[in-house]
């Protein structure tokens, strides 16, 4: 085997460990993960990190958000309000579930306010 096929494989090997960093994973509407911002005045890009005029505004902490898409930095999420951008992960956590709702108790659950004796005396 020649040297010049090897030449060519270290940097191909090399190169291909850095491609699942660039990645990013994306979620349906159904399926985005529940998030709050944390932080106080947390910038929010409309049309990205890299846009020339800043901000579009500020986020305060404990406002929601959807991740729609998760990025290398940064999240592509949607507020509560509908409004979609991106958000530093840094400033993401996830939120806390959502109790689930209690079913209203039948007629055969209601309390009878019954009295039960203590047990007796025992050795």
């Amino acid at each position: 085997m020649s040297p010049f096929p090897r030449l060519i494989l270290i940097p191909v090997i090399f190169f291909s460990l850095f491609l699942p960093a660039c990645s990013s994973v994306s979620y349906t509407q159904e399926t985005a993960p529940h998030m709050l911002i944390i932080g106080g005045d947390v910038p929010f890009y409309i049309n990205g990190p890299a846009q020339g005029n800043g901000p579009n505004r500020k986020l305060s902490e404990g406002d929601d958000a959807r991740v729609l898409r998760r990025e290398f930095g940064y999240s592509f999420v949607q507020l509560s309000d509908g409004t979609k951008g991106y958000v530093a992960n840094e400033s993401l956590v996830t939120a806390p579930p959502e109790p689930s709702p209690t079913p209203p108790l039948k007629d055969s659950d209601e309390d009878t306010n019954t009295t039960f004796e203590p047990p007796g005396f025992r050795y």
